[in-house]
């Protein structure tokens, strides 16, 4: 399931008409999200740390706000969220899968959480 949950920014543009809460929902993720972990997302990105750049990629293409992940001049990581607020501090890693997996859960989380009836 964490497989295809990094895969997921590949999914959503090789498909193209289908919305990323759909294909998050299709990995299983919200029946189990308690359980996902940064910790499990950082096992799967070193087996896939192609999947890094992927979103990168993702981050990049928002054009509203959220959590965002960034790579910064100086080869540090960026995590944070727009607008910036008390409530979310922006994050700085040195290792991008350490990062990648900190913007992947809590992107997956605002997904979820955005679509709670």
């Amino acid at each position: 399931m964490i497989k295809n949950i990094i895969d997921l920014p590949e999914k959503f543009y090789a498909l193209g008409n289908v919305s990323i809460y759909s294909l998050l929902k299709e990995t299983g993720y919200f029946e189990i999200h308690s359980k996902v972990t940064e910790e499990n997302i950082i096992f799967e990105l070193s087996q896939y740390p192609e999947y890094v750049d992927h979103w990168l990629g993702w981050s990049n293409d928002k054009r509203s706000g959220g959590w965002y992940f960034q790579v910064k001049n100086n080869g540090k990581y960026l995590v944070g969220h727009y607008p910036l607020s008390e409530a979310f501090k922006q994050m700085e890693f040195n290792d991008p899968k350490e990062a990648c997996a900190a913007f992947i859960k809590r992107e997956i989380e605002e997904i979820r959480l955005r679509h709670i009836s």
